[in-house]
């Protein structure tokens, strides 16, 4: 008799590790990203070097005095996919397509120095960016303002910045709906918007997440990153 309660329990402890191993499986597959990606929406993955890359033009844009080249601040990185995470949102939530390309020209004109003043193999990192920033941006105000609209507000009453603030509204709810992924070390979404985490990319909070509800400093990507979180040597 003991050999069969002996073979009794080690179906059961295999059994048990086995669904255990899936629980695990499961769990780490809803809460967290795969190695190499810090976001990932609805299928659309944001890479590590994606961030990388674009923090380094952020860096380069502001020029701290200081800075060491290739190595952006913690800081950087979280804004770097703040913008980055934004940009793939709107394109999900809106018809970017239907962006007037007229509107988006214009914003690029006004963002045409600091290109300028990137080396040559940023340039097309900082072109891509701020073109779906651009489109983003203007995609955001035409979806506030279509709301506004429906919700019987008079056009006339309707600005360029009540409506920015109500498409970020929308946008924000589509986020908390939406599957999206956020390697933990960046932070994690709240109420639809990106909020740091405790881990080792700890960063205070950028005032992006303050000047991203002011229509006012949307018309300006270089203005989005402080002086004081620009790029220098990693903390």
């Amino acid at each position: 008799m003991k050999p069969l309660r002996s073979t009794a329990r080690s179906r059961i402890s295999v059994r048990s590790a086995g669904v255990a191993a899936v629980a695990a499986l499961l769990l780490s597959s809803c809460s967290s990203t795969a190695p190499g990606v810090a976001a990932d929406v609805d299928g659309t993955r944001i890479t590590d070097d994606q961030v990388d890359q674009f923090a380094e033009v952020l860096c380069a844009i502001g020029g701290v005095p200081g800075g060491d080249a290739g190595s952006p601040t913690k800081t950087a990185r979280f804004t770097s996919l703040q913008i980055l995470l934004t940009n793939q949102l709107t394109e999900d939530a809106t018809d970017v397509s239907k962006v007037p390309q007229q509107a988006v020209s214009q914003m690029l004109e006004g963002l045409a120095a600091a290109r300028d003043s990137l080396p040559s193999d940023q340039q097309s990192t900082f072109d891509q960016v701020a073109k779906d920033f651009a489109r983003s941006q203007q995609a955001t105000v035409q979806l506030g303002r279509q709301s506004l609209l429906a919700a019987g507000q008079p056009a006339s009453g309707i600005t360029d910045q009540t409506a920015y603030a109500a498409g970020q509204k929308i946008i924000a709810k589509y986020a908390e709906q939406a599957d999206v992924k956020i390697d933990p070390r960046f932070g994690t979404l709240v109420n639809g918007q990106l909020q740091p985490s405790e881990g080792s990319l700890s960063v205070p909070v950028s005032d992006f997440a303050v000047k991203g509800a002011d229509a006012s400093s949307s018309a300006d990507l270089v203005s989005l990153l402080p002086a004081s979180q620009k790029c220098s040597s990693p903390s």
